[in-house]
């Protein structure tokens, strides 16, 4: 067979030619059924190989291929030198990542219509259609892909193919041993509610809280392979150190009369507070006052209180400073006591700042107890704007101070840590 351009394809064609008798003649001799054997096998007679179970949430790709083509090798060897070879395949549809496509798809339908019509301007980079659109990238028509609103559909839809691309590939697998995850297959649902069953006997599953990604969205934990993007994220565990507004209260403060309010600051070290001298606010940051308790209200962006409403912690728009210890709150200090018009630009009053020193609470030996300092000064950082310095900073007096230190406070804390101290006197949350 040749082209326009000339060059033929014969010999391609007739390898295709090939591939499709052979694969013809296997299907008719059933070549890779695989039956037990009538006594116990010897060492080397029998051989099970398994393949992860891709995902069904598109097609197969070039690199489940290259995965597979050293099980399928591996299966064929055995299968020449005698070997009963069993080799299953499954698909697998559990998880969130298919309900997650499936529920994007019908709230985009209900904002866009079917088919969709989008804005002309794009408000947000999430209105606007994304590069490789399912119809595109899967060949589907319009009516066609408003069918994937239910996640039911993908698990009918993209097993069937993904089994015909394994057959074109060669795959020597007993079919009759494939199978989908989920309990639309109740065969694996049972043998799942078995396993589970059976680990929880033996003591190796218990019923426990822990953190968690949690998605409110879809009213559940969102683990790592539950998430389009985002794989390897991890929660963060912050403690948010009480600060309490001592009254009387501003104007602004005349409806929480009564109520015990605090300015919440997270922070990854609350051993660090004893050497506390400030809080930093954002001049254009938007807060709101949100009760806690029966008797606590908490100063708190909205993104923070809808974080503690689900116990996850994130970082508030506060944040205590600890000049000893962290070079961008020493370089802060420095600029605000240095600086009057700084101070004036922000409102920032000079007994707020002038009459304050750092207040040294770790001692590492490599920078002794005033680590942020001598790091600031060994990499000559002039200002809060030199980035790249001050994230070296950073770098060496986290690493250090977190590993190596001796706290100044263990004495005051006679045998408990710094870090029990400051969180079992109820100043953090």
């Amino acid at each position: 067979m040749a082209t326009e351009s000339g060059k033929s394809f014969a010999r391609r064609d007739r390898l295709l030619e090939i591939e499709k008798k052979v694969r013809g003649w296997w299907d008719e001799k059933d070549v890779f059924r695989a039956e037990p054997c009538e006594g116990t096998p010897k060492p080397g007679e029998k051989f099970f190989g398994n393949f992860p179970f891709p995902y069904m949430n598109g097609f197969l790709h070039l690199g489940h291929a290259f995965s597979l083509s050293k099980l399928e090798f591996a299966a064929a060897f055995h299968r020449l030198n005698g070997a009963n070879v069993l080799l299953p395949f499954g698909f697998h549809c559990t998880g969130m990542p298919i309900k997650a496509s499936a529920d994007k798809l019908a709230r985009e339908i209900q904002k866009f219509g079917n088919p969709p019509v989008f804005p002309k301007e794009a408000e947000s980079v999430e209105l606007q259609p994304e590069p490789e659109d399912a119809k595109f990238s899967v060949g589907l028509s319009d009516v066609e892909i408003a069918e994937f609103q239910k996640p039911e559909k993908w698990l009918t839809y993209f097993p069937p193919l993904a089994m015909e691309d394994l057959k074109d590939f060669g795959l020597g697998c007993d079919w009759r041993r494939s199978f989908i995850t989920t309990d639309m297959n109740p065969y694996f649902d049972s043998f799942v509610q078995w396993q589970m069953r059976k680990l929880k006997d033996m003591g190796k599953i218990v019923k426990d809280k822990r953190y968690t990604v949690y998605s409110p969205l879809d009213d559940q934990p969102c683990a790592d392979h539950d998430r389009a993007s985002g794989e390897g994220v991890q929660p963060q565990d912050y403690t948010l150190i009480k600060m309490e507004v001592m009254p009387p209260f501003p104007p602004k403060f005349k409806a929480l009369e009564g109520r015990k309010v605090f300015l919440a600051a997270a922070t990854l070290r609350p051993e660090t507070m004893y050497g506390q001298t400030n809080a930093w606010v954002l001049p254009e940051g938007k807060y709101g006052a949100f009760e806690v308790n029966d008797t606590d209200v908490f100063i708190l962006t909205e993104r923070a209180a809808l974080n503690l409403a689900y116990q996850g912690f994130s970082k508030t728009p506060k944040a205590t400073d600890v000049p000893s210890d962290a070079p961008d709150d020493y370089m802060a200090l420095q600029v605000l006591k240095a600086k009057p018009a700084f101070r004036e630009k922000f409102g920032v009053k000079d007994e707020w700042v002038v009459p304050f020193e750092i207040v040294p609470i770790i001692n590492i030996p490599e920078f002794g107890d005033k680590a942020a300092e001598k790091v600031c000064l060994d990499l000559k950082i002039k200002s809060q704007n030199e980035k790249e310095k001050l994230a070296e900073a950073k770098r060496l007096t986290y690493l250090k101070g977190i590993y190596r230190w001796n706290h100044a406070c263990w004495r005051m804390c006679r045998d408990e840590s710094p870090r029990s101290k400051v969180i079992d006197k109820d100043q953090t949350y």
